[in-house]
């Protein structure tokens, strides 16, 4: 028989029984769960991503550049110039300017007038700037800076080459007159009994001593104005160019009374040049023909004032020229504009120096006749004469009031074949038989001023003499 056991062991062993099936339940695999819904979402999010900016590092870095020599840049400059394009001469004469094209109908392009200028080149090389055009030296030696062409009616100063086309200027150089003494008498050479010839116009830049400081055209003219700064210019009133307070600064002029009054609204050269070079009468058709380039005359002793674009009074000039068309009818032109000469005179007088403007026959003869005789025709004389001197302001109604006359060359072709002939162009003016043409231009025309308002007033001054 098997022994009892106590109530105490079986409580023990029914808990051991109950833990074991709580355990079995708990590891029993779970029944399977339904299977979720897949529901299918696109979503459209914008994510800004900031990206940092790139660190700009600084390196140094020495690049050594030659620059251009100024022969390099001369050559570079030159074709656009004013000397290598001529547009100076024919942005004035051209029809869109008022111009003498407007009368004779032929083109600058046709005119032999640009021949004489840097492009006038030849062969393969038609239409290149030629250096040699003012740059023109001995054999064994080269071309200085400046022009050094050798001509002998100009002195050997590096003007030649310069001189050689700007007519004016060379009239200025060369034109000389008689010495007189003190009663107005010619003086004569002790030993050849001829009358003494002096500069008959002076300068104090560009003389010699004791008149000026014999300049070349270079000391003022430097290779902006010669060759030009890579820039194309109409005309040298558009360029730039030499200006009087590049050496004389306005706040070093002297404190007279000249300077006071008219130092704003006048340029220097309006009381400072002693006279313009007018070339009066050109003809045209000798020109065309073969002929140099001449006047009826070359007229000095005078000068105009006229108002510039900036609206002071400036110094002046005119010309006349005149062409005959295939009909035979005279077509005649007079041009006014400023103008830059080369007599600048210090006066010594300032009260003749004010008498100019303020003391004036002209003015007074205007006044009185409501007219300016520039030109006549002297029939006993057959020739041209020019009364007018000084200063002559140009009047508003300057058109009516200026009175001129027209010659013309009546052996035109004569002229042109000894031109062709080799005949010296001093001769040549000589042949030419000028007769009256007509006595009114057919045409004004004004670039680059205006006429005066008015007439200066008239008036005499007593200023202390000299004046400081």
């Amino acid at each position: 028989m098997p022994p009892h056991k106590s109530p105490l062991a079986i409580l023990v062993v029914l808990a051991a029984l109950f833990a074991l099936i709580m355990l079995a339940v708990g590891c029993a695999a779970p029944p399977p769960a339904p299977s979720p819904e897949v529901i299918e979402k696109v979503v459209t999010q914008v994510v800004t991503v900031e990206v940092p900016k790139e660190v700009q590092v600084e390196v140094t870095r020495e690049v050594v550049v030659t620059p251009p020599s100024p022969a390099e840049l001369a050559a570079q400059y030159m074709p656009d110039s004013l000397h290598g394009t001529t547009r100076g001469m024919g942005y004035f004469y051209s029809k869109e300017q008022g111009g003498f094209e407007t009368l004779t109908g032929i083109p600058y392009e046709e005119l032999p007038c640009q021949n004489c200028h840097t492009k006038y080149n030849k062969g393969e090389k038609a239409g290149q700037t030629r250096c040699e055009a003012c740059h023109i030296a001995d054999p064994e030696r080269f071309a200085p800076p400046q022009a050094s062409v050798r001509m002998p009616q100009y002195a050997e100063s590096g003007n030649s080459g310069c001189l050689s086309c700007h007519r004016r200027q060379g009239f200025e150089y060369t034109k000389t007159t008689v010495r007189l003494d003190a009663e107005g008498k010619p003086v004569l050479d002790p030993e050849t009994g001829v009358e003494i010839q002096v500069p008959a116009i002076t300068d104090v830049h560009r003389s010699p001593a004791p008149a000026g400081k014999s300049l070349a055209c270079v000391n003022c003219h430097d290779t902006v104005s010669t060759h030009g700064d890579g820039n194309v210019y109409n005309n040298l009133f558009d360029s730039p160019n030499t200006e009087c307070t590049d050496c004389h600064a306005a706040d070093k002029l002297s404190a007279n009374p000249g300077h006071q009054a008219h130092g704003e609204n006048m340029t220097c050269a309006a009381c400072h040049a002693q006279t313009v070079v007018s070339c009066q009468g050109c003809h045209l058709n000798a020109v065309i023909a073969g002929a140099p380039e001449f006047p009826n005359q070359r007229v000095f002793g005078w000068k105009f004032l006229v108002k510039n674009n900036e609206g002071k009074i400036d110094l002046g000039n005119m010309m006349t020229a005149m062409y005959v068309d295939d009909a035979g009818d005279l077509k005649t032109i007079a041009v006014l504009s400023p103008y830059y000469d080369h007599s600048i005179g210090k006066p010594k007088d300032i009260n003749a120096l004010c008498a100019q403007c303020h003391d004036n026959p002209n003015v007074k003869a205007y006044n009185e006749t409501g007219a300016i005789v520039i030109s006549q025709w002297d029939e006993a004389a057959g020739k041209m004469v020019y009364p007018t001197k000084g200063v002559v302001p140009v009047p508003p109604d300057y058109q009516t009031a200026f009175k001129i006359v027209f010659p013309i060359i009546s052996n035109v072709e004569e002229v042109a074949q000894a031109a062709k002939d080799g005949m010296p162009a001093a001769e040549v003016e000589k042949l030419a038989k000028w007769i009256f043409g007509e006595d009114a231009p057919d045409m004004w025309q004004m670039n680059y001023a205006t006429p005066l308002d008015k007439m200066p007033p008239q008036m005499q001054f007593s200023f202390p003499t000299p004046t400081p």
